[in-house]
């Protein structure tokens, strides 16, 4: 089975002057189109990106959040019918990320449910997706801040998910674990950063390193800059990838190209990774193989 999976691809649309009733929204749109951040993302990228999809004919696709820049939802509308062709193309799991629950409209007004909500796959209060010998549970710790952009799993979906990697019929399948924030960063640290990490990251590790069942890796994005690390869960290393932002704009001068990346599952195992980065005219594969580039 070939598992793709892409994240932090921005999909992003001018505000009207109705949406910046939002507080936070008038701080991003400073941060897009007075500090530059706008150009760090680019609508030819996100084409090809789709494109590749496409291409490769994955078994299944994992999307790990932050399809918009605030959470407009013409931006919502742009990314729905951008990856309608690679989201119905093979089994689709899509979790939101902090800049899909950007403001508090956003929640209330449930966009991103309403545009998604046929690859989100509920199960309690978590995300579950099952196809051939693997299983993908989803988490969402994202909540709209004025300033920071942390996260906070809720306490029902700690508890769901210890109570999901308990159940019996999960012995014999291949678990992956999607979030959009990163567990441990590119060190191996815990990420639970006050201002960009994962408050309670901890707490999750501790539910990994009690589980009957182990992921036998886990996907997040939100860090644009891509890597692989383990999670240390009790003696047992659980590997974590971060594809790296896939709508980055090709800016080889500044080490800037959008990536994604492919798992290869044989029965319960991962037995290799592909990483795919983006050279301006399309998305060939990385050289050296998955992060040698360093980019």
């Amino acid at each position: 089975m070939r598992i793709a999976h892409v994240t932090d691809v921005h999909w992003q649309t001018a505000p009207r002057l109705a949406d910046l009733r939002q507080p936070r929204r008038i701080l991003g749109t400073a941060n897009l189109y007075l500090r530059g951040r706008k150009s760090r993302f680019e609508r030819a990228v996100q084409t090809r990106l789709v494109a590749h999809l496409e291409s490769l004919k994955p078994d299944m696709l994992l999307v790990t959040g932050d399809l918009t820049a605030q959470a407009l939802t013409p931006e919502f509308e742009i990314a729905k019918e951008a990856l309608l062709p690679a989201l119905s193309g093979c089994p689709s799991l899509v979790i939101p990320g902090n800049h899909d629950a950007y403001c508090h409209d956003a929640v209330k007004e449930k966009r991103f449910e309403r545009h998604f909500k046929p690859w989100m796959h509920p199960y309690k209060s978590i995300a579950r997706l099952d196809h051939g010998e693997v299983t993908v549970l989803g988490l969402d710790p994202n909540r709209p801040l004025l300033v920071r952009a942390s996260g906070l799993i809720p306490e029902v979906q700690l508890s769901d998910l210890r109570d999901a990697l308990q159940e019996p019929d999960l012995l014999n399948r291949c678990v992956v674990l999607a979030l959009h924030y990163p567990i441990v960063d590119r060190r191996g640290d815990v990420y639970d950063g006050e201002s960009h990490g994962l408050l309670n990251a901890r707490a999750l590790i501790e539910i990994l390193a009690e589980a009957d069942v182990k992921p036998a890796w886990v996907v997040h994005g939100h860090e644009h800059h891509g890597y692989q690390t383990n999670i240390h869960a009790k003696g047992t290393l659980i590997p974590s990838f971060d594809c790296g932002s896939s709508g980055t704009a090709f800016r080889p001068d500044l080490g800037r190209r959008a990536a994604m990346n492919v798992y290869n599952v044989e029965g319960r195992n991962l037995t290799s990774v592909e990483r795919y980065l983006d050279q301006g005219a399309g998305f060939s594969l990385e050289e050296g193989g998955p992060y040698a580039t360093g980019r």
